[in-house]
């Protein structure tokens, strides 16, 4: 027998000659879309730079309701037996007037379950319910559910987990769990896409005239040749790559703040004879 909630009457079409009762298609949807089961769970999972890019077998732990079975489930106390419903006299539907048909809508007494838990009768704004669910048939403690995650999780992205989240009171299957990821930030490597970035510091030598550089990556610092005039926030990229690895340096070059009498000297000789050539190619430029 369906269930459907209560109407307008834009909603219900009449067939006279039959006296079958047409429902209009937001009514179906309404119905078939409800799910009978357990509610879904959604929880948060923090994961370090590294640990989101390697493979990971990890335990989460959450708190979520689970199937309370003492007393046989029933929400009430023990020795107590739960009573039929008054109102819809166990059916767990009743039927109401809805213009000119009758329909049927779930009892709003026991909320079809056609079955109430009894009152105490000294004290009647009390009922026997069970004290550690609270009539609910689910009580609120840790669950352990195991997650394999694949390397590359990036932040925010969430991580389904079927039948994994609340317990249902009824015995239909439990919710699912939504697992949220956030990934911290790291000091070091930073991520574009599937791609990941890191700073290197050169020197002005290093920059200016090239040579060998040690930069690190998620296995182990590796070695990076640099040429000669290489440009701050100038970027390379290494050579054969595969998913989510040190595709990309970005350097940046060191100046010194204080200078020995020495290499100021150097320095200065350095900037006579650029200005020196600055001058002919100027010369030139006029000449011509």
């Amino acid at each position: 027998m369906m269930l459907i909630s209560p109407l307008n009457s834009d909603a219900i079409f009449s067939c006279a000659c039959c006296g079958i009762l047409y429902y209009g298609d937001q009514i179906f949807e309404d119905f078939f879309s409800r799910r009978l089961g357990g509610e879904d769970v959604k929880v948060s999972l923090e994961l370090s730079f590294i640990e989101a890019v390697q493979v990971l077998l990890l335990e989460a732990l959450f708190k979520n309701f689970s199937c309370y079975a003492l007393f046989g489930g029933r929400g009430v106390a023990p020795g107590v037996k739960p009573e039929k419903c008054s109102r819809c006299k166990g059916l767990g539907t009743i039927s109401m007037q809805q213009g000119l048909f009758m329909v049927q809508i779930t009892c709003p007494q026991c909320h079809g379950e056609r079955e109430t838990v009894p009152v105490n009768h000294y004290y009647p704004q009390h009922k026997y319910i069970c004290k550690s669910c609270r009539g609910k048939r689910v009580v609120l403690g840790t669950k352990s559910v195991k997650l394999n995650i694949m390397p590359g999780v990036d932040n925010d992205e969430t991580i389904k987990v079927s039948r994994s989240g609340g317990a249902d009171p009824d015995g239909n299957q439990p919710g699912d769990l939504y697992v949220v990821i956030k990934v911290r930030e790291d000091p070091v490597f930073r991520r574009e896409g599937a791609d990941i970035h890191v700073d290197a510091v050169l020197s002005i030598t290093q920059a200016i005239l090239g040579g060998t550089i040690q930069v690190p990556t998620l296995t182990g610092d590796v070695v990076l040749k640099v040429r000669p005039g290489t440009q701050p926030a100038q970027k390379i990229k290494r050579g054969t790559l595969t998913h989510l690895v040190i595709k990309y340096a970005h350097f940046n070059v060191s100046i010194p703040a204080n200078l020995t009498p020495e290499q100021r000297e150097l320095i200065e000789e350095f900037a006579k004879e650029e200005q020196g050539e600055y001058d002919k190619r100027a010369a030139a430029g006029a000449s011509g």
